[in-house]
């Protein structure tokens, strides 16, 4: 019973005010009156036919950083490196749209990298979708704050995994953090001087064994520039990526302590051996398999996000129809797998 309050106490005073501004409240307020319309479109077809409402679009598979536990850095991605096209990303805008509502234009890379990353963002916010973005702001220059600010983009997750040089620079192996924090406040003081509501603004902190006690000074940066949400989030160290005497060695440096209230953001538990378990419910369903799509940087759907190797496909979207790929039977029967958590990836996936 405690849980089930817990759980609904979230829902309607954090998850459902985060959801109304987002979605609803800051696009009446900038005029964009058909985009609350698109989603409350999407949702029910997403209830009524069992499509995803979210749509994950690789726009390329390069990133200018090294960091700690990111596979693309690192040649962990056995797929070809490429860019998305803006006439590839166009047809599969197209395709998604009538289906998908919130647009995630990253996935194994750095977006701002993308030459046309401002054109993909105007041509999705022009199909009344919910294009969001998430940077390591290493890129989040002067020139790179204007392109977001005028592109359509109505949400941007800035990561910043520390509040000094020492907790945030040996996990973004590259950054500068000075050089990054500046991006940060630069980007938020232009957005008030503009007195934009959007793009709706989201911190994104890693919690690691290095940052894990300079959450309090992390609160005070966020309310300090007014950025939208603080988000807390879990260290996640691959198994699909990472060997098991990988895995140990990235969790020596970086998982969190377990004790104290941040108990909740760690994902692991750890062996005597070092090795790593996943933390998850008795009656665990994956949460993200029927509400989303993965689209990779080549037009394939993937099952998932985490498949980072491109192994479980439904099709390709650059020839092929969304809804037949969607309902086709390759797809049906990794989607029943992978809800009970039976296929190989399923095992060692961080999800919860």
């Amino acid at each position: 019973m405690a849980k089930f309050i817990k759980i609904w106490k979230y829902r309607l005073f954090k998850y459902l005010p985060y959801l109304f501004k987002r979605h609803f409240l800051n696009q009446i307020l900038t005029g964009r009156f058909l985009k609350p319309g698109h989603a409350l479109l999407i949702r029910i077809k997403s209830a009524v036919f069992k499509t995803p409402w979210v749509g994950i679009i690789e726009t390329g598979i390069f990133c200018n950083l090294k960091c700690a536990t990111c596979p693309t850095p690192h040649h962990k991605i056995g797929r070809t490196k490429r860019n998305m096209t803006f006439k590839e990303f166009k047809e599969i805008i197209d395709k998604i749209s009538p289906y998908c509502h919130v647009v995630l234009l990253y996935n194994s890379n750095e977006p701002l990298l993308h030459p046309e990353l401002d054109k993909m963002i105007a041509y999705a916010d022009n199909k009344n979708l919910y294009a969001m973005i998430s940077t390591n702001a290493t890129l989040l220059d002067e020139a790179m704050t204007d392109k977001l600010l005028n592109s359509g983009l109505d949400e941007i997750l800035v990561c910043l995994d520390g509040m000094s040089a020492a907790s945030y620079e040996p996990f973004r192996v590259g950054a500068d953090f000075a050089a990054v924090k500046k991006n940060i406040e630069y980007f938020c003081q232009e957005k008030r001087k503009r007195k934009l509501r959007k793009p709706y603004v989201e911190m994104q902190y890693i919690l690691t064994k290095l940052n894990q006690s300079e959450l309090p000074l992390m609160r005070e940066f966020v309310k300090q520039n007014r950025i939208d949400r603080l988000h807390v989030k879990s260290l996640s160290i691959s198994g699909v990526a990472y060997s098991p005497a990988e895995t140990r060695e990235l969790s020596a440096k970086f998982l969190p302590q377990t004790s104290g209230q941040n108990r909740e953001k760690i994902r692991y538990e750890q062996t005597a051996d070092g090795s790593l378990n996943i933390i998850r419910p008795k009656d665990w369903s994956c949460p993200l398999i029927g509400n989303q799509i993965m689209v990779l940087a080549d037009g394939s759907i993937s099952m998932c996000c985490h498949d980072i190797q491109g192994q479980y496909l439904y099709g390709n979207l650059l020839s092929g129809d969304f809804r037949q790929i969607w309902n086709s039977r390759q797809a049906k029967s990794l989607r029943a797998k992978a809800l009970q958590g039976e296929l190989p990836l399923c095992k060692i996936c961080g999800a919860r």
